[in-house]
């Protein structure tokens, strides 16, 4: 500032000197964070407001000064933003005609659709006329044609065939071969299983006219009744008055008995030899009534079954009163129906009704019907109701169905394991204890199969034996000829060994040697001393089976053990071979 000649400095005090300083900080430091011309107004702004909080005596001015500017931005900011709307707004106007033009070829385009869509509902407004009045023709005329003599076309979606499947003409033959044998299937039960309507009208016209004659017979009856009653006390009061001494007047005495027959009833006739109640029970009309309602029972399962509702006739006939549905020959009819819509055939839904509607042993179905139905739902590979069945409790068990079970698991190895513990079920329940045993085995369950053994005290070497045979296992032979829970074994070493190789079964009997051989030096010398259910004869052809078979070592075991008894010597026979004698002192 120039002052008479003179620069004065603009800020004279310190503190001026150091405002000016942070402010000019602040501003280099926001230009470093600049980001647009916006961003640049506002710092200047800010630092403008700085300064008019720092003045004193220019503050007012400073004030206005900076109104001003604030305004003439404004003004320009809307400006600006005036113009670009109007910009906007030309725009606009550039593309109306085109805009325009468009929304009238789809005008155009709509229309053209309208009246496609108008004139094809009038042609079906036509076929629906011209149906109507052929269906009008149908019903009145007085003949009817058969589906077969005439062709129609499909007004609606075939029953049972989805909309894709009636357009597939491998689908509609199908369908169509379905049919043919539903309808000849009916025809069959028309012809064999039906009657015409007008035989039951006459035998219910029968029934009622005899239940009529027999209500009328009862009436009568018990009229009889009553006076055959009255004369018979009338007639043992006479026989009483002439055997008294002292006779009363006849007619006093006949007046009072005369009052007391008259007040007596039928059912005082119990006295006199007159029929009971139980020997008319044939007439009872309650029992009547329960027979009525069997016959509708049985005539509502018919319409359920010919309709082809199997699953609810099955479910109606396994609920049957008296189980008079519960029988081999509705399980046989349906197991007669050969088409059916369901996944599970007729006859399996009979078998599941039957189990379902039974308890846990009670009411179960009979030996006949648990097989056959065992055997059905095996042989459609349902073995789901086989395993509820047996684990339930809901069949008559027998040998033989547990037999059915063992050979279907030997054909499929997949179930091998449940068909053999179904089995095991059946024959512990049956008493058939070594086949349960031969089942515990072959599914490996040697160690409960041998508790199983030592429990049952029927159990014989026989049924051990037979076990063996139908099941060879080293283990479980090593179990038998070992005793168990300080109970003595069941088999001897030799004794087993000298079977099995008389019944083929050389393998295991070796293996068995061999086993107790390698178990180390004198096992299988302990063996053959301990061994009281075989003689040294036993032994002496084991070892020369053992020597037929290159079995040396076997051979020399035994051998070597025999000789060593006291009186026991090596006979020659022949030049091939030797034989063991026992020789007895007297």
């Amino acid at each position: 500032m120039d002052v008479k000649g003179k620069t004065e400095p603009l800020f004279r005090t310190a503190a001026d000197r150091e405002f000016l300083e942070s402010l000019q900080q602040f501003i280099c430091g926001e230009k470093e964070c600049l980001s647009g011309p916006e961003h640049r107004y506002n710092i200047y702004k800010a630092a403008f407001d700085k300064v008019i909080d720092h003045a004193t005596l220019y503050k007012m001015l400073l004030t206005s000064i900076k109104k001003e500017y604030d305004d003439f931005i404004a003004a320009v900011k809307t400006n600006n933003q005036r113009s670009k709307l109007a910009h906007k707004k030309l725009k606009a106007m550039e593309t109306q005609p085109t805009s325009l033009m468009n929304f009238q070829r789809r005008a155009a385009q709509l229309q053209d659709r309208i009246a496609v869509i108008q004139r094809d509902t009038a042609d079906v407004r036509n076929q629906l006329q011209g149906l109507e009045e052929i269906r009008k023709n149908q019903l009145d005329s007085p003949k009817q044609e058969t589906l077969d003599s005439h062709e129609r076309n499909p007004v609606g979606q075939i029953p049972g065939l989805t909309f894709s499947e009636s357009l597939n003409p491998e689908a509609l033959d199908k369908h169509l071969l379905f049919l043919k044998q539903k309808r000849d299937n009916l025809l069959s039960k028309i012809k064999s299983q039906y009657v015409p309507r007008q035989e039951k009208d006459a035998l219910d016209f029968k029934m009622r006219t005899s239940l009529n004659q027999r209500d009328a017979l009862i009436l009568e009856n018990n009229r009889l009744q009553r006076r055959f009653t009255q004369l018979t006390c009338l007639s043992k009061a006479l026989s009483s008055w002439e055997k008294t001494s002292s006779r009363p007047p006849l007619l006093e005495f006949l007046s009072s008995k005369l009052e007391h027959v008259s007040e007596m009833k039928v059912s005082e006739t119990d006295s006199y030899g007159i029929k009971t109640d139980d020997e008319f029970e044939e007439d009872d009309p309650e029992k009547v009534h329960k027979s009525k309602l069997l016959l509708d029972y049985i005539e509502r399962f018919s319409d359920l079954f010919n309709s082809g509702e199997y699953e609810a006739a099955a479910y109606h006939a396994a609920k049957s009163p008296h189980g008079v549905l519960r029988n081999m020959e509705t399980m046989m009819r349906f197991k007669s129906v050969s088409v059916y819509e369901r996944q599970l055939p007729p006859v399996l839904l009979f078998f599941q009704a039957l189990m379902l509607s039974a308890q846990p042993g009670k009411q179960v179905p009979g030996e006949r019907m648990s097989l056959e139905g065992v055997r059905c739902a095996l042989q459609y590979n349902y073995i789901q109701l086989a395993t509820f069945g047996v684990t339930q409790q809901r069949l008559s068990y027998s040998e033989e169905l547990g037999d059915m079970i063992c050979n279907h698991g030997d054909k499929d190895p997949r179930i091998a394991d449940t068909c053999l513990a179904l089995a095991q079920i059946i024959f512990t329940a049956c008493g058939a204890v070594k086949k349960a045993v031969l089942s515990m085995c072959r599914r490996g369950l040697t160690s409960g199969a041998l508790e199983h053994i030592y429990k049952n005290r029927d159990f014989t070497v026989e049924d051990l034996i037979f076990v063996l045979r139908e099941c060879p296992s080293l283990s479980l032979l090593e179990d038998l000829t070992q005793p168990y829970g300080g109970n003595p074994a069941l088999l001897s070493v030799g004794f087993i060994c000298h079977y099995l190789l008389s019944a083929g079964l050389e393998d295991l009997a070796f293996q068995l040697l061999e086993k107790i051989y390698t178990d180390g030096q004198g096992a299988l010398q302990q063996t053959i001393l301990d061994d009281v259910m075989c003689s040294a004869e036993g032994w002496s052809e084991i070892a020369a089976r053992c020597v037929q078979r290159e079995r040396p070592q076997l051979a020399q075991g035994i051998i070597s053990t025999l000789l060593s008894q006291p009186g026991a010597m090596c006979l020659p026979q022949e030049q091939e071979s030797a034989k063991l004698m026992e020789h007895v002192f007297m």
